[in-house]
């Protein structure tokens, strides 16, 4: 390569990174905002999770203004799951304990609430060392944890269908969902793997970083 050439590519390379710093969020990490769930580096996304209004295993309720400011880790179980649910919980709780006295919170809905009462998910959270003041699980309207599912995280893999009750559907993922605190879907995981976990956590030690 002659000099000349070297001296354009170097240029053309310096564009390039300017060009995406320019985009690139501060703190590192992409934006996803449809449901085919493809990283977007724009600053411009919109997309935020929905508002909500449920039950935690205190009783209390739990809103989406209770979770604004606060980074949080979104995922989708059910009590009574003897499947990827179990792996799921053991791998979360390493999540848990790298959260101990920092502004996030992990949130995870029950995609059987017509069975999965503040009272039962209190007692499955004790039996599997949940604190419940980093780590919600919650409960309520069938119906809007299952759009939550589907138009805010996008966790349903294209499997409920729009305009179908929540009672005649049935919601299993594996997916742990890292939203910031302004409520933007930020990365998206296998909640099984423990790979994963490990990405997750250094992906949301840059988001609090950045706070």
């Amino acid at each position: 390569m002659t000099r000349a050439a070297l001296v354009a590519v170097l240029a053309l390379t310096a564009v390039a990174c300017v060009d995406m710093r320019a985009v690139a969020p501060g703190d590192g990490l992409p934006f996803y905002d449809s449901t085919d769930l493809t990283p977007r580096w724009a600053q411009s996304s919109r997309h935020q999770i929905a508002d909500f209004s449920l039950l935690a295993q205190s009783g209390g309720t739990v809103t989406r203004n209770d979770l604004m400011g606060k980074v949080r880790v979104a995922s989708f179980i059910y009590t009574r799951c003897a499947g990827i649910c179990p792996a799921m919980i053991t791998q979360l709780k390493k999540v848990q304990a790298a959260i101990a006295g920092r502004n996030a919170m992990l949130v995870s809905y029950s995609v059987t609430p017509q069975e999965d009462t503040p009272e039962s998910l209190s007692a499955f959270g004790a039996l599997r060392g949940i604190d419940p003041h980093r780590w919600k699980l919650v409960t309520g309207d069938a119906e809007k944890i299952y759009e939550l599912a589907r138009t805010s995280y996008f966790a349903d893999d294209g499997r409920l269908e729009v305009g179908k009750a929540a009672s005649e559907q049935f919601l299993h993922t594996e997916k742990a969902l890292l939203v910031d605190g302004v409520g933007r879907l930020r990365g998206v995981y296998n909640a099984t793997l423990p790979h994963d976990i490990e990405k997750l956590i250094v992906d949301l030690d840059q988001l609090l970083d950045r706070d």
